[in-house]
């Protein structure tokens, strides 16, 4: 009896632990999941990294970066026609390099790749904002600022 239960229990750990290790493995795929939790996100979808709307609230960005550095904020560029992964820029950012994690971001937020959109998420995954128009750097930063902080 004494060896039915120990079998059991080791099967009941080791079936625990690879599910726990395949939840950090998926997690760790997608970059958006791995900021959750961990700062803010400014999420800024555009059909074309050369586009008007897109050039305008880059510049406020970068502009403002430090505020939203102090505010724990991660810029996002999401363009279906861009070369981010290749641009360095002066602020935090986490480029959405690859199709498909660019296709999981459009679809988590329900934006189409030809839209400009603006997205805030707070670090609990909330969204805070949704422009469909470049967001001036004040407004953002006191949306921030009226977030709770962890």
């Amino acid at each position: 009896m004494l060896k039915k239960l120990s079998v059991l229990l080791m099967v009941l750990l080791g079936t625990c632990a690879a599910r726990a290790q395949t939840q950090d493995q998926a997690q760790a795929q997608h970059p958006l999941a791995q900021l959750q939790n961990n700062a803010r996100m400014l999420i800024v979808f555009a059909p074309n990294a050369n586009g008007a709307n897109f050039k305008r609230q880059l510049e406020l960005i970068q502009r403002h970066s430090f505020e939203l550095s102090i505010r724990n904020t991660v810029f996002v560029p999401v363009s279906t026609a861009s070369k981010f992964a290749d641009d360095h820029f002066s602020f935090e950012n986490l480029p959405l390099g690859t199709p498909a994690e660019q296709a999981e971001a459009r679809s988590r937020f329900h934006v189409q790749p030809g839209d400009f959109l603006v997205i805030l998420i707070d670090e609990n995954g909330t969204q805070q904002i949704r422009s469909a128009a470049p967001v001036d750097i004040h407004e953002l930063t006191a949306s921030l600022d009226s977030l709770p902080r962890h």
